[in-house]
């Protein structure tokens, strides 16, 4: 026998069995018009299909508890380890209580309005290649003043650079340069080939020296993966700097996450 009852009701049915945490009022309202049609068996529990991926749909984020790990939170929403991985931006499984685990893709960090700004040319971009900069410090600007004084009349080589702290770009922050924003060439490569349909993205430090900090990771996985995914419909391949023939360089250095890297994008 199946019985309804009130949207309050099928929502409290939701949180008595842990599927949703405590919200706002704005929020709760939003849920209570979403679960109209939503219902319950005559033990009282809401008939979910599975009720994890309703939990995942309206649950932002999971916080870590005692002897949780990503294979058990995945299962628990109905989702991949790979992709709790992208979602929070991490090149490894390792977790601590009380940490917060995204549900769905987080692209807060990202200046989405910026990378959307230009009509992007889908077809021309066939590689996406990570580089260092083999520098303790910089951002776009210098970097741009920089390749001008070398002679590149473009400016900067890059089509995007992820910042460390330094120079007044706060760590994490994703650049745009104007390479993007006009869709031309990178000038990050000594192969013309591949200046003509990749996107360079250099990621600021030396690499073979220190550790990629933990919000340039989280922003670099987040960019790779609208770009490949969202912008380029996965179509992309990734690649870093040492990975080309003939380029004869340890771009982006022995630290950088490489491996972990290609087996979140392949």
């Amino acid at each position: 026998m199946v019985i309804t009852c009130s949207a309050e009701a099928r929502l409290q049915g939701l949180f008595s069995l842990g599927l949703l945490e405590p919200m706002e009022e704005s929020r709760r309202k939003f849920l209570l018009q979403s679960i109209q049609r939503v219902s319950l068996s005559a033990g009282g529990l809401v008939l979910l299909s599975p009720p994890n991926m309703l939990a995942a749909t309206l649950q932002r984020y999971h916080v870590v508890r005692k002897n949780e790990n990503l294979t058990l939170i995945a299962r628990r929403y109905g989702v991949t380890v790979k992709s709790l991985l992208l979602w929070n931006g991490l090149t490894s499984d390792v977790i601590m209580p009380g940490q917060k685990i995204y549900l769905r893709a987080q692209y807060s960090n990202l200046p989405l309005t910026t990378i959307n700004r230009p009509r992007i040319n889908t077809s021309k971009w066939k590689n996406i290649i990570a580089h260092h900069s083999a520098t303790d410090n910089g951002n776009a600007k210098i970097f741009d003043a920089a390749h001008r004084r070398r002679g590149m009349e473009n400016g900067l080589a890059y089509h995007f650079v992820i910042c460390n702290g330094t120079n007044g770009s706060a760590d994490g922050k994703v650049e745009v340069g104007s390479r993007w924003l006009r869709q031309i060439k990178g000038g990050h490569v000594k192969s013309e080939t591949y200046n003509a349909n990749s996107i360079g993205i250099c990621v600021v430090g030396n690499f073979e020296k220190k550790w990629v900090s933990r919000k340039q990771q989280a922003s670099l996985i987040a960019l790779i993966d609208y770009l490949k995914n969202t912008t380029l419909k996965g179509r992309a391949k990734f690649l870093v700097h040492r990975e080309l023939k003939k380029e004869q360089t340890i771009c982006p250095g022995k630290n950088f996450p490489v491996k972990k890297l290609h087996s979140l994008f392949g």
